[in-house]
């Protein structure tokens, strides 16, 4: 098979493509307020037979006015009055038209951004931490405000120009059969151009979208109240908006290279189609001179030719171009059918084929982790390998180790937010797919190393933690009391129903540590039997940090407590010390027993305790020469 046939099958296969994302794009539209996408349909069918109408009747008034003679003012009159009529019923139907685009622009966004929102909330973290599902997820929350109803009344249009074109190209037909011909082959000569042209512009915004994702992030830092204090004292501002300015500029010249090719293409064939055009207009002239038409019906012909043409083009341009963004469609239809990585969205797919879990009214009363290894997508070496551990009711677990070394992934891993993991997971000597995840993950109190600043009341960033209780005043204090951050509360202007951060009107901005004793009241607001501390101590000084955990042992007398710190102090106070290295679990027991064992923890100890030696001896020489 030859290139150009090829090329040619690849075309027609896009333009297939095209008509069915086309239909799925109707249908979709339908499904969302049929009365309003039917409304729509029929008044662009009316919007495309008008023109023609107007031309006949126009036509028609003409011929009237040249071969009446003056007692016939009546078909003059009755000609005028159809003649008004078709205007008073064209800005009619305009307004109508106007109405019902806007409403169904406005139900579109609003159901497609519902539509989006759903399925992020469906995708794991597993999909979050994908930087192709990332773009897809980019792409498609841009510009679903505005895409799709472009899209949408791009194909009402071509429906449009076709019930134009073909009722003008009738009357042409009627004329000279051969000038519909000859106008069809004119407009089909920039199509390859054409085709090939928004081809290239699509693959250019496709490969675009990592570094629409960069000039996003250098917006965010040189305009976010959070990245503002480092950019400030690092003068990082110029430098940033250096590289945003460049971005920019790579953005500039690739589209002033595309618009040059598209004036040059649009140029060549404009002279060609205006030649045939005028060539076909002198032909209409010359009969109307030798009266073999009226002047009536030379007006009709040439508006015929002008609107034939104009049609067939729009009709081509249309295609082309919902060919070319059509390509969002495809890419946005891939996304709301991507699969997740969410356990338990995975489980509960599974039970539609299987049958429900029930698990109703269990309480964790241990936690037995064995043999699980887990490796990232896209890496090789295992985060995690071949873990054993026994978690019980009652007891506190510190998790210490160097960077790196698994410990937020195990616990990412033991609150099932990752499923492709070996080995397994038991609660309460079963496996914890028995159970449902939903009500498993319900059962555990979380506060992240990178925990959320909600930009929203007191109430909400407690009341997230089990929205069941947002409204329950009691509930919001005592949890805020768990973690010491009560007292802060009652202070602020409007209690609990304060706004929090400077983003909005009449925030209020707390510390780096009462963000995170917000985030721990959050945690502690679920009534759950497992409570994960990651880095507790990451935003609180020493003393905070040691009353903090001794409180949480507190708390902890009736659930399983684990925290994860860097501060070998803070590791003393639990029950059991888990020590992490490369993936492994490397020493486990209390504080006195991996002391005895003189490995990896006692090293760490150690290397701390001695900072800490070392700073008293400074200070205490240092007293001595001032003495």
């Amino acid at each position: 098979m030859s290139s150009v046939q090829k090329s040619t099958d690849r075309r027609t296969s896009s333009i297939w493509k095209s008509v069915r994302q086309g239909l799925k794009l109707f249908a979709l539209v339908f499904n969302m307020n049929k009365v309003y996408m039917l409304s729509s349909i029929f008044l662009h069918i009316i919007q495309g037979v008008m023109p023609v109408l107007t031309l006949v009747i126009m036509q028609n008034l003409l011929n009237s006015i040249v071969s009446s003679s003056p007692h016939d003012i009546s078909i003059i009159m009755l000609q005028f009055g159809l003649f008004i009529f078709i205007h008073v019923l064209k800005s009619l139907v305009t307004m109508s038209q106007s109405y019902v685009e806007g409403v169904l622009e406005s139900v579109l966004s609003k159901s497609l951004n519902i539509m989006i929102g759903e399925k992020s909330g469906y995708l794991g973290l597993a999909d979050y931490e994908n930087s192709q599902i990332n773009d897809q997820l980019k792409r498609a929350s841009q510009e679903a405000s505005y895409r799709p109803y472009q899209l949408y009344t791009q194909m009402a249009g071509i429906l449009s120009s076709l019930v134009t074109m073909l009722s003008s190209a009738v009357l042409l037909f009627l004329w000279k059969w051969w000038v519909v011909v000859i106008l069809f082959v004119i407009s089909l000569v920039s199509v390859y151009s054409i085709f090939k042209l928004n081809k290239e512009q699509f693959e250019i915004y496709m490969n675009r979208t990592p570094l629409y994702r960069q000039s996003w992030y250098m917006t965010y830092l040189l305009t976010n109240d959070r990245a503002v204090k480092e950019v400030k004292i690092f003068n990082l501002g110029p430098y940033l908006l250096k590289r945003y300015e460049n971005l920019l500029q790579r953005f500039f010249v690739e589209d002033r290279r595309i618009l040059g090719k598209r004036v040059r293409i649009t140029f060549l064939y404009s002279l060609l189609e205006l030649s045939v055009l005028l060539w076909i207009v002198w032909m209409a002239i010359q009969e109307t001179f030798v009266k073999k038409i009226l002047i009536g019906n030379l007006y009709g012909y040439i508006q015929a030719i002008m609107l034939t043409q104009s049609q067939m083009q729009a009709l081509i341009q249309g295609i082309v171009q919902f060919s070319q963004n059509n390509l969002y469609m495809e890419q946005l239809f891939v996304f709301l059918q991507l699969p997740t990585s969410d356990p338990i969205r995975r489980q509960k797919e599974q039970a539609l084929l299987d049958h429900p879990k029930s698990s109703t009214g269990f309480c964790i009363e241990q936690i037995s982790i064995e043999g699980v290894s887990f490796t990232y997508p896209g890496q090789s070496k295992a985060s995690i390998q071949d873990m054993h551990l026994t978690m019980t009711k009652g007891q506190t677990i510190a998790i210490v180790g160097k960077n790196g070394s698994g410990k937020s992934t195990l616990m990412k891993i033991l609150m099932q937010l990752y499923s492709d993991y070996s080995g397994v997971i038991k609660i309460n000597d079963r496996p914890v797919q028995d159970y449902d995840l939903q009500q498993v993950q319900d059962k555990i109190g979380v506060v992240f190393q990178d925990f959320m600043h909600y930009e929203m009341s007191a109430r909400h960033n407690i009341g997230f933690g089990s929205l069941g209780l947002m409204k329950q005043d009691e509930e919001l204090i005592h949890a805020a009391q768990c973690a010491a951050i009560d007292q802060i509360i009652a202070k602020l202007p409007q209690g609990l129903d304060t706004q929090l951060g400077k983003w909005f009107e009449d925030g209020y901005q707390l510390s780096g540590g009462q963000w995170q004793r917000i985030a721990i009241a959050r945690a502690f607001l679920r009534k759950a039997d497992v409570y994960i501390l990651d880095e507790p101590s990451s935003f609180l000084d020493p003393v905070a940090e040691q009353d903090l955990l001794v409180l949480f042992l507190e708390l902890m007398k009736d659930s399983i407590g684990i925290f994860i710190t860097h501060r070998i102090s803070s590791a003393r106070l639990a029950h059991k010390i888990v020590v992490m290295d490369n993936g492994l679990i490397v020493e486990q027991g209390t504080h006195k027993e991996l002391m005895l064992l003189n490995g990896l923890y006692a090293e760490m100890y150690n290397i701390q305790a001695s900072s800490f030696d070392e700073e008293a001896s400074l200070i205490e020489s240092g007293g001595r020469v001032l003495g």
